[in-house]
């Protein structure tokens, strides 16, 4: 809370995540525990922009930037090719949210350890509080409509491909 700056600050849970390391390796080597974290920490200095950080159990962290666009934990096998191709820095925030959730139910039709629910904050500048917190619990009408939206629209940009031309040379 007294950090001059967010980097500052992501410096800071950097020795942390270090210093715990260095005391508890032994303990946790010994279980047969693997020391693994890895997470996002963002926010706002009043007067600075919005600066959002992926830690890692390291120790190390790296920055969202024009040239990262977006961070992400956990799975990313199936979901992030969409991040990937869609996602751009200053996107409009809710078509940002969209992608995001786009993302989200690819990963989830492909890996059966990532479901429901999904918690959404949304947070825009200069703003002392979320504009938007949300859970999206199964069933909910329009996580469902843009999946079935997303099925649709991925079978028919299939269908719109031409045909391989590819033959066998015998």
């Amino acid at each position: 809370m007294n950090a001059p700056t967010m980097f500052q600050a992501a410096q800071r849970i950097g020795r942390a995540i270090r210093s715990v390391h260095d005391e508890e390796d032994s303990a946790l080597e010994a279980a047969d525990v693997k020391f693994d974290v890895s997470f996002l920490f963002g926010g706002q200095i009043k007067g600075e922009r919005p600066r959002l950080y992926m830690i890692y159990s390291a120790g190390n962290f790296i920055e969202c930037t024009t040239d990262t666009p977006y961070l992400q934990i956990g799975e990313h096998k199936y979901g992030k090719p969409v991040l990937d191709r869609a996602i751009f820095f200053n996107m409009d925030l809710y078509d940002a949210l969209k992608v995001c959730l786009v993302s989200v139910d690819s990963t989830m039709r492909s890996n059966l350890s990532v479901g429901m629910p999904i918690d959404v904050l949304v947070a825009r500048r200069d703003a002392c509080a979320a504009e938007l917190t949300y859970r999206i619990e199964p069933g909910e009408p329009y996580f469902t409509d843009l999946r079935e939206r997303w099925s649709a629209a991925l079978r028919a940009a299939h269908a719109s491909i031409p045909p391989v031309p590819y033959k066998n040379q015998r």
